[in-house]
């Protein structure tokens, strides 16, 4: 399992200096690769790839100032930048193929073997024609050291943000030993209740997202607010130190909070000796999508992905096998009969069968399904779901200060 640190860097001025240098050359490789596969599109209708692309830029200034494995993993991303968009135009054929950067923007700097780490310090290689022409062999630079990690480092990201230098280092660690038993959990992501978890013992929870929409809507509102005076004082103007602010405290609060979430999933599982979590598969929930302005703003502006990855990294590290199935007409399919319709909620989040007359929570009936679904896949032989208890219901604080 691989799990990535941000650690931020203090460098000094010189050696800031070269970090720049080396992040303004990754953008300039970057669109000098763009450049040749844009050609060769137009050209003949395909796309290059992470080989064919390499091959022409041997000798090419940039590419030989960088470290090789920087300049070689450059030129991967953006060979798996332009095979995303080629899947994507299957889908949607206005899509555009990957842009080129501006020439100001410094790009992040990846070193898969030419980076050591001493304590709190690390140690990063340059290449030969770098050496030659500024003189120095490697930068050695301190870092903030909040977080020790036993795995072996593996990676290492140099990324320039707001001002400020940080190292993404990926560590591999070793995965605990799983022990499976037949207790199964299965979790219904969602909107107004963030996460509706229900095993086969009969448990359920309920985790309310109220306080994710309150934080979610007031920054919202501020954020706009600000950028409607902005556009209105200076029309070419699109940040501001205000805004840039409100942004980082609503991604501040709405991370501690999914973080939160994300932690008493698991420690449920825990208690209750589960084994195996499964996890509804939402891709492309969003699309296709657009309701009125106040529900499309809900749905638009929630991290399905985030919660759903930081569930993942705690199953495995907490020895839980974590699996994903098809999410498909969980909300519409009754839990107890199996009948599939739509418009079977009553009211606001309860769901009542017109077939059995079953009435109870629509999350938790998707929730079931999912768990039932799951079963009949991966576990044929106990299908059993058990009775579902009366759902407990769990409050997130926003414990982050506006």
């Amino acid at each position: 399992m691989k799990q990535t640190i941000i650690y931020k860097l203090n460098p000094t001025k010189e050696q800031e200096n070269h970090l720049h240098n080396l992040c303004s050359i990754a953008t300039k490789l970057y669109n000098t690769d763009n450049y040749q596969r844009r050609e060769v599109w137009d050209k003949t209708g395909k796309i290059l790839g992470w080989y064919d692309a390499r091959k022409p830029l041997k000798d090419n200034i940039w590419r030989l100032l960088l470290h090789s494995q920087t300049a070689d993993e450059i030129i991967h991303d953006l060979s798996n930048n332009y095979k995303s968009w080629f899947k994507l135009r299957k889908k949607d054929n206005k899509a555009n193929p990957p842009m080129f950067r501006k020439k100001e923007r410094l790009s992040p700097i990846t070193f898969n073997q030419g980076f050591r780490i001493i304590k709190n310090k690390i140690k990063l290689s340059v290449s030969k024609k770098y050496k030659q022409e500024k003189g120095i062999k490697s930068i050695e630079m301190e870092f903030d050291l909040w977080k020790e990690n036993k795995g072996t480092a593996k990676m290492c990201q140099i990324v320039f943000k707001k001002g400020e230098w940080f190292a993404h280092i990926v560590y591999e660690i070793t995965e605990p030993k799983i022990n499976l038993n037949n207790k199964v959990m299965a979790i219904d992501i969602g909107v107004i209740n963030t996460a509706v978890t229900r095993d086969n013992q009969g448990n359920s929870t309920i985790y309310k997202g109220g306080g994710l929409l309150s934080v979610q809507r007031y920054y919202n509102k501020t954020i706009g607010k600000f950028t409607s005076k902005l556009t209105k004082q200076f029309p070419k103007r699109h940040s501001s130190k205000t805004l840039r602010k409100l942004n980082k405290k609503r991604n501040n609060q709405m991370n501690q909070m999914i973080h939160t979430i994300s932690k008493k999933i698991v420690n449920e599982a825990k208690e209750n000796n589960v084994k195996t979590i499964v996890i509804g598969d939402i891709t492309d929930i969003r699309k296709g999508k657009h309701w009125n302005k106040k529900a499309s703003q809900k749905l638009h502006s929630w991290s399905f992905s985030k919660l759903t990855q930081q569930i993942e990294y705690k199953s495995v590290l907490s020895g839980i096998r974590f699996v994903r199935v098809s999410e498909r007409n969980t909300s519409k399919t009754c839990s107890c009969c199996g009948t599939i319709r739509k418009n079977n909620r009553i009211k606001r989040g309860l769901y009542k069968c017109k077939i059995c007359g079953k009435t109870q929570n629509a999350d938790v009936n998707g929730a079931t399904n999912i768990l039932k679904k799951y079963l009949r896949l991966f576990n044929p032989e106990d299908r059993s779901s058990g009775c579902v208890t009366q759902p407990k219901v769990s409050m997130i604080k926003n414990v982050l200060s506006r």
